[in-house]
C-alpha cells in the first residue's frame, strides 16, 4: 500500500498523467506543482526501489500500429492441468496479460462462493500481435480450446490511478466505431521510434529525441500515443480487488448502459464484446479495489446505478500470470 505524502500523491497523479512532449518534461511538470525537477526524479526513484514502476514510456493504441489485439478464456481445470497451460500461455511473447479469474477461494459474500464459477473459463488472457500475423500467433493456443471476446467498442480506456482518493482520472471513447477499420503499421521511420518510446525511459529528464517530437505530437493528436508517462504497478500500490464484472444486456442497448458504466468513477475499463455459449455475457467493466468485500458491493452498486440485470457476475483476479505492455515491431 503506498504510504505518501499530500505533496508526493499531487506528484504521483501528474506523473501518471500524458508528459508534455518537450525536451525536459519533468522540468516543465515540476513547475506546475510548484516541486523542482530534481525532486520529480528523486520522487521517481524512490518509486522504483520501491518496486512500484511498472515504467515510464509511450502507450500506444495498438489498432492505429496495425495490430490487433483479442481477449481470450479458456476453462482449463486446476492444479497441474493450469499451471501447464498458464506456462504455455505465457510463453507467447505477444500475451500481454495472463490471470486466473473467476472467485477466491473460501470468501463468500452475499451468499455467492467459487462453486457458482465452476462451469465458466477460469485461465483469461491478452494476446497482441501484427494484424497479418495474428490468426497465426493465436494458433499456437487453439489446444486450450479458448473462446476469443475481441472488443466490440471500447467505452474507457486508458486509467490513471489517484492514490489521494482512491479514484481514477480516465479517458472515454463513447464514439468509438464497433469495427475498426484495419490501419497500416508507420514506416520504418515510425516503427524505429515506437521501438525507443515503448519500453522503460533511461533517463526521464530528457526522454526524447528532438527529432523525434514532432512525430510523436501529431501520434498524441490523432491517438496513436494515448500517453507517454509513468505506468504504476496498481497491485502493489495496494489496488489488489481486481475484478471483470459481465451482464449480458440486449445487443442494441449496449452503448446505452456501456456509456452508463463509463461514466462511473469506479470502472476503469468498459467494453462491448461478443456473446459466447461457454461465456453468454457481451458488456464487461473493469474494477480495481482494495479488498474483496470492496470489490464485490462496487459489483453491486454498479448493477443497480447503471440499471443492469441483476443476474451478471463479477470474475475477480485472484492469480496474476503474466502483465505486461505490447511491445511493437520486434517480431523479425
Amino acid at each position: 500500500m503506498l504510504n505518501l505524502s499530500p505533496q508526493q500523491a499531487d506528484w504521483l497523479f501528474a506523473l501518471q498523467r500524458p508528459w508534455p512532449l518537450v525536451a525536459r518534461p519533468l522540468a516543465v511538470l515540476a513547475e506546475s506543482l510548484g516541486t523542482s525537477e530534481d525532486a520529480l526524479a528523486d520522487f521517481l526513484d524512490t518509486l522504483r526501489a520501491q518496486g512500484l514502476v511498472r515504467r515510464v514510456g509511450g502507450v500506444f493504441d495498438a489498432r492505429r500500429l496495425g495490430y490487433r489485439s483479442c481477449l481470450f478464456g479458456a476453462r482449463v481445470g486446476e492444479g497441474a492441468a493450469l499451471e501447464a497451460a498458464a506456462a504455455e500461455v505465457c510463453a507467447v511473447p505477444g500475451v500481454t496479460h495472463a490471470y486466473v479469474r473467476g472467485w477466491p477461494e473460501g470468501v463468500t459474500l452475499g451468499g455467492v462462493s467459487a462453486a457458482d464459477y465452476a462451469d465458466f473459463p477460469n485461465l483469461w488472457y491478452t494476446l497482441s500481435a501484427r494484424a497479418d500475423r495474428f490468426e497465426d500467433e493465436a494458433g499456437r493456443l487453439a489446444h486450450l480450446g479458448a473462446c476469443p471476446f475481441p472488443a466490440l467498442t471500447r467505452y474507457k480506456i486508458d486509467v490513471v490511478f489517484d492514490a489521494r482518493t482512491r479514484g481514477r482520472d480516465e479517458r472515454t471513447e463513447y464514439a468509438a466505431p464497433r469495427r475498426p477499420a484495419p490501419v497500416s503499421p508507420p514506416d520504418a521511420e515510425g516503427q524505429a521510434i515506437v521501438r525507443r518510446y515503448q519500453d522503460d525511459t533511461e533517463d526521464p529528464r530528457a526522454p526524447f529525441r528532438p527529432e523525434d517530437l514532432p512525430r510523436l505530437r501529431a501520434w498524441q493528436a490523432d491517438g496513436t500515443l494515448r500517453r507517454f508517462a509513468l505506468l504504476l504497478l496498481h497491485r502493489a500500490s495496494g489496488f489488489t480487488a481486481n475484478g471483470m464484472c459481465c451482464w449480458r444486456v440486449p445487443e442494441a442497448e449496449t452503448d446505452r448502459f456501456g456509456r452508463r458504466l463509463a461514466s462511473d468513477s469506479d470502472v476503469t475499463h468498459c467494453y462491448a464484446r461478443p456473446f459466447s455459449e461457454a461465456f453468454p455475457f457481451n458488456l464487461y467493466a473493469m474494477i480495481h479495489k482494495t479488498s474483496w468485500q470492496e470489490g464485490f458491493d462496487t459489483f453491486r452498486r454498479l448493477t443497480r446505478a447503471a440499471e443492469l440485470p441483476e443476474d451478471g457476475k463479477v470474475f475477480f483476479s485472484t492469480r496474476e500470470f503474466k502483465k505486461s505492455s505490447v511491445r511493437f515491431f520486434l517480431e523479425d
